[in-house]
């Protein structure tokens, strides 16, 4: 079943921060849509590209700026050869199924569209359409995409389920799940936990996994963070419930702050560089103590596109992390990419690392459902 997402209206394409929040309230409805369209009010095309975007897929969202709502109505009205009727304040398509404030629902030869207004600074109408797929995200860490193709395609196979793996970082890779007709999904979850019992992670979001399990466990976590500058620290409090188990991070920028908020020797820096194995490790041991958390990550590289030497280029990245009895995993990355996604790379590589250190409590522990 093909899904799709409609944005019309250039404010609402341009205004980045509103946009992201968008697509993050439609895919708890609609997973990631196969499709996602953005197309303004002005357009002389609009008719046609909705025409085309509802003909080519199963459930449609169209998320409309202020100044589009009601054209956007008409055009779906004429689509389906209906009239207008006002209905809790809106003039809507007259078969319409279901409505609330600035949303709206229509059922037309097994498909479902969703109309809504977005305005921005406002909390999003309410998504009315649901994905009817059989569907889950999960994790494996550790593997790469041939041993995956190995291992687990055949099991997704057996149980009628097919798989569309993407590589977050080296040695985590994302997997989409979806049941076929006869596919069965708890089993096949508890086929691949037997198969891999220290690699699988059931969860759609890995941070939020991680923040469970350490609420489960009563451990808590900080950080220390050079090159990420703090985006570590801010995918964790994007999680509800994280302040039960998240002390704090230091963004320890500069060399002087390294040295004294976190205790890292000078010689260190002097001899080795802040771009290195021993710095991290200084620095993981110096938010251990600063905090008395159970857990730590700290982060230290060239993000670039600037101060990259022959010796460390831009992407090389050192990033760790370690309990509070000691153990400790650290690894040198040499990555690709823009400053952006070198930075986002690391922070989720230096998660990775959490997640082995933490083992016990991440992965083994976790109890299918």
């Amino acid at each position: 079943m093909k899904s799709s997402l409609i944005v019309v209206g250039k404010a609402l394409r341009y205004n980045l921060p509103f946009l992201n929040y968008i697509h993050a309230t439609i895919t708890k409805h609609l997973d990631l849509p196969d499709q996602t369209v953005y197309i303004d009010k002005n357009d002389k095309d609009l008719f046609f590209v909705l025409e085309e975007s509802i003909a080519h897929a199963d459930e449609i969202v169209i998320v409309t700026s202020n100044d589009s709502f009601n054209l956007v109505n008409k055009v779906i009205a004429t689509l389906g050869e209906e009239s207008l009727e006002l209905k809790a304040g809106m003039l809507i398509p007259s078969k319409t199924v279901r409505f609330e404030d600035n949303s709206y629902l229509l059922e037309r030869e097994g498909k479902h569209i969703n109309v809504i207004k977005a305005c921005e600074n406002k909390k999003l109408p309410p998504v009315l359409i649901e994905n009817s797929n059989s569907s889950a995200l999960f994790s494996i860490i550790n593997i790469d995409e041939d041993s995956l193709k190995i291992l687990v395609e055949p099991l997704a196979q057996n149980y009628e389920i097919r798989i569309t793996p993407t590589t977050i970082v080296d040695g985590w890779i994302m997997v989409e799940a979806i049941s076929n007709k006869y596919g069965n999904l708890e089993s096949f979850f508890k086929a691949i936990k037997s198969l891999l019992p220290t690699k699988v992670i059931n969860h759609p979001d890995v941070i939020e996994h991680i923040s469970q399990c350490l609420q489960r466990e009563e451990k808590t976590l900080s950080i220390a963070e050079s090159c990420t500058g703090g985006l570590i620290a801010s995918m964790l409090t994007k999680r509800s419930g994280v302040s039960a188990v998240f002390k704090g991070g230091i963004v320890s920028y500069s060399n002087d702050i390294k040295e004294s908020w976190l205790g890292v020797n000078p010689d260190t820096i002097e001899r080795f560089g802040a771009v290195s194995e021993l710095c991290v490790r200084e620095m993981l041991e110096g938010v251990l103590n600063a905090s008395l958390s159970d857990y730590a990550i700290a982060t230290s590289g060239v993000a670039g596109p600037t101060g990259g030497t022959l010796e460390k280029p831009v992407g090389t990245v050192y990033v760790g992390a370690r309990n509070k009895e000691g153990d400790i995993m650290i690894e040198r990355l040499l990555l690709e990419g823009d400053r952006e996604y070198i930075q986002t790379q690391s922070a989720y590589h230096a998660l990775k690392l959490l997640l082995h250190v933490g083992e016990s409590i991440f992965i083994k522990s976790e109890k299918m459902s």
